[in-house]
């Protein structure tokens, strides 16, 4: 798929996600993300993920929800903004308060919550104003509840508060307010706004979130003591979420029906209801997917241990540790293949002098700043940079076909030569010494050994003046200054 027919099915899928059309979104996303990966527009696949996520929990699907949430955790962390984050955090609440882990659940919106206020984005602080409601019902706290409820509504412009880019989706957090004043007995209020609702929904198939509105109408029959109004209420809604396979909602409505029939004292219809609900909390142990969103978080914590055992905490590049795991598997690759690699180890010259003249954090600048030039410098090459030790870096690169290994050097060098920092209206220029070794094409085969030369080159240049690049068995050609 090329850029302009890609475009043109994000048209198409924006457009029917955005009419609540989540059976039509399902059937054609899957090859847009795809291709939008592919493309490279990683914004693009982000939201179509998140979509897809909503779309497949809108229709009851939770299985194929949480497999595409994986998917979108990893691409939403690599690629994206401080809003993509929020609603990261946002989804995944919703799904451990989906499966009872209610306080992780409010964790996970808390995080979203401060990243939302920090920038003060005012879509993101409705819905999760809307989401703490919800979780507030199911926690019993229903004065909280709707508290959350009206902040939601607030940011959705739903008392004439002009916000740019408000919540706009207002059926969400007026069911839960609805919800929130019949348990605490302002009926009135309540049946005002789901009559408001439910004039808004004319024939299925329904969304949860419709569903939810059916489910809230019924709960309200109940509680004013219109107890069969109440159970036909309960019975439809059943049908629909049946078909959704909704079995969070399913596990609510039985819940009510069971109680309901029993105070009746209708046996006949009781037994069979209870059997239906056998069968439902049975697929609901099944299909309890809690150990795919523990084994997410797991895979979270392992990847953060990893960073701090691989990453130089200062300068956020590769510590020595790494480089020693990694650096071998691409000598041996490249030895295979006959390729050239050049090993490159720096030096910041007169360091101990830039830190006691210009103090410690200055000369913890001069590392950062050095590491991301570094970084930056051999992003487009297949390369490892990594921070050896105090102020001495080390960079594994392969070298390009058509390139010399000289000219991968030299222009390094060139780029560093322009780094300056200043402290207190003063320009301090940062000097390099450089010694590179190479692997001959894949001859030598120890990264040991090319470390050993590199580090030979390096004194070389301190010894010559610093502030110069020497190439190991090339001294006398190539060993001057630059």
């Amino acid at each position: 798929m090329n850029t302009q027919e890609f475009e043109e099915l994000w048209i198409t899928l924006n457009e029917l996600y955005n009419a609540d059309r989540f059976l039509e979104y399902i059937e054609i996303s899957s090859t847009a993300i795809e291709s939008a990966i592919e493309l490279g527009m990683y914004d693009k696949a982000i939201l179509l993920l998140r979509y897809s996520c909503a779309s497949y929990f809108q229709t009851g699907d939770l299985q194929l929800s949480i497999s595409i949430l994986e998917q979108y955790r990893e691409l939403t962390f690599q690629y994206g903004t401080d809003i993509d984050l929020i609603q990261y955090y946002n989804i995944a609440a919703i799904y451990w308060g989906t499966f009872g882990h209610l306080k992780k659940s409010e964790e996970l919106m808390l995080k979203g919550l401060k990243i939302a206020e920090s920038i003060q984005h005012v879509e993101s602080m409705g819905k999760i104003y809307n989401n703490l409601s919800d979780l507030e019902i199911s926690m019993g706290s229903y004065r909280k509840a709707k508290e959350f409820a009206l902040k939601s509504l607030y940011y959705s412009n739903a008392f004439e508060v002009q916000h740019k880019e408000p919540y706009t989706t207002m059926i969400y957090p007026k069911t839960n307010l609805a919800v929130a004043l019949i348990w605490l007995e302002e009926f009135e209020e309540a049946n005002t706004i789901l009559q408001e609702l439910l004039a808004t929904i004319h024939h299925p198939p329904y969304s949860k979130v419709q569903l939810e509105v059916f489910n809230a109408y019924a709960f309200l029959c109940e509680k004013q003591g219109r107890i069969s109004e109440a159970i036909d209420l309960y019975q439809k809604t059943k049908h629909y979420a049946l078909q959704n396979n909704d079995l969070s909602l399913l596990q609510l409505i039985y819940n009510s029906l069971v109680k309901l029939i029993e105070d009746q004292g209708n046996k006949v219809v009781l037994c069979a209801v209870q059997k239906e609900y056998i069968n439902i909390l049975l697929e609901i142990q099944r299909e309890n997917y809690s150990h795919v969103l523990f084994e997410m978080e797991y895979n979270d914590h392992k990847k953060q241990f990893e960073k701090n055992a691989y990453i130089d905490p200062l300068t956020n590049i590769y510590n020595r540790r790494y480089f020693d795991e990694q650096a071998a598997k691409m000598v041996e690759k490249a030895a295979e293949r006959n390729q050239q690699l050049a090993l490159m180890m720096l030096d910041l010259d007169h360091f101990k002098e830039i830190n006691d003249m210009n103090g410690h954090l200055f000369g913890d600048d001069a590392l950062t700043s050095t590491a991301k030039t570094l970084q930056d410098y051999f992003k487009p090459f297949e390369s490892i940079v990594a921070r050896f030790g105090g102020d001495e870096f080390i960079v594994l690169s392969q070298v390009k076909e058509g390139e010399s290994v000289k000219e991968l050097a030299d222009n390094l060098y060139q780029t560093l030569a322009s780094l300056s920092l200043t402290v207190e209206h003063k320009t301090v220029q940062l000097e390099f010494s450089i010694g590179v070794s190479t692997n001959q094409h894949g001859e030598i085969q120890k990264v040991d050994e090319l470390i050993k030369h590199a580090d030979e080159a390096l004194y070389k240049s301190k010894r010559n003046g610093r502030n110069q690049i020497t190439h190991y068995n090339q001294y006398y050609d190539v060993g001057n200054g630059i």
